[in-house]
């Protein structure tokens, strides 16, 4: 009498393990792909906020206008926002509700103006802490961050949100 189970149901076992394993695997790659392109989306469209402003001397204040202006594919498993004021504009980029949004972070790009200093404009993109569809809090423009120079303006990114180096936006 064998201890083993027959070999066939061993061989559908294996199978079954195998498929799981390679479906979570695909799934997760799908993640980083998705994570991967709103990172580019959101710096692609905080850039042509730069660029934009350097232009027309005002922010573009609609996805779809930036979305056509600079050529940016929005993945389509993100939400996409604008917020302008008259010193600044905001992009989001958020996962949208669905079985993917725990697995994927959210990610606010902000353009600001600094006056009497170059560079004219100052970006930096966030992302969030923790993943879900919870919109980042806006960066802040604020002094004292360089010691060398405390009156410099610079940026700083808000509550439970980090910034993103720029060696991670240009990969």
């Amino acid at each position: 009498m064998s201890l083993l189970p027959p070999r066939s149901s061993f061989l559908v076992g294996i199978a079954l393990l195998l498929g799981f394993s390679a479906a979570s695997s695909v799934q997760a790659q799908s993640a980083d792909e998705d994570q991967n392109a709103a990172l580019r989306a959101v710096a692609q469209m905080t850039e042509g906020q730069r660029t934009y402003y350097q232009t027309n001397g005002k922010f573009r204040a609609e996805v779809k206008n930036i979305q056509q202006d600079f050529g940016i594919t929005l993945p389509a498993t993100f939400d996409y926002a604008v917020r302008t004021t008259s010193e600044a504009a905001y992009s989001y980029v958020i996962p949208k509700d669905s079985p993917q949004k725990g697995q994927l972070k959210a990610y606010v790009g902000a353009a600001f103006l600094t006056p009497g200093q170059e560079p004219k404009i100052t970006t930096l993109i966030c992302e969030n802490t923790q993943t879900g569809t919870i919109r980042p809090a806006d960066p802040q423009l604020t002094r004292g961050l360089d010691v060398n120079n405390p009156t410099r303006l610079g940026i700083i990114c808000g509550d439970f949100s980090t910034p993103v180096p720029a060696s991670k936006v240009n990969e």
